[in-house]
């Protein structure tokens, strides 16, 4: 009787694990975004941040960033380095961040960032769905090439040579 009833419970625990599983594979891997979330910014699509000179700037790098956020604070030292590395001539930054313009320069000086322009904006408005995120925007105003997260130095490099490519 001590058999049947291990092996009754071993077998209901293989189908709980065995549904639990398909459960996190349908609503992480297989769905949109979760509710309450903006789809992402894709490349092709007109940025839609209100007042830029797209022209004027040329290319454009966006940095999304947010106070309070651990990995656009441990991003820093990689935003010092792409200001550093990238032509100025050919590319313009700016910030975008959901604080007002004052809080945000604040911020980015805390971060030791200088960028060419700092604006204000809603994240959900834009199609930016989390930080940081970069978004390399043409003269048109049309999304080139969009980046989410924290990124290793190699990967860090791959940013880098993309942008240097897609602005020359």
């Amino acid at each position: 009787m001590t058999k049947r009833l291990e092996s009754v419970t071993n077998i209901a625990i293989l189908i709980a694990a065995v549904i639990a599983s398909a459960v996190l594979v349908r609503n992480y891997f297989l769905s949109g975004p979760g509710p309450g979330l903006p789809p992402q910014i894709a490349v092709g699509e007109k940025f839609p941040l209100a007042d830029v000179d797209w022209k004027g700037n040329g290319n454009t790098l966006v940095l999304a960033l947010a106070p309070g956020c651990e990995s656009c604070s441990e991003s820093a030292p990689f935003y010092r380095r792409l200001t550093a590395e990238l032509p100025a001539q050919r590319i313009h930054m700016t910030a975008v961040l959901p604080e007002s313009v004052e809080q945000s320069r604040e911020y980015l000086r805390g971060l030791v960032v200088e960028v060419d322009d700092v604006r204000q904006g809603s994240f959900a408005l834009l199609k930016i769905r989390g930080t940081p995120t970069l978004i390399l925007v043409d003269e048109q105003g049309v999304v080139r090439n969009v980046w989410l997260g924290r990124f290793p130095p190699d990967k860090e490099q791959q940013v880098i040579d993309t942008i240097r490519e897609a602005v020359s």
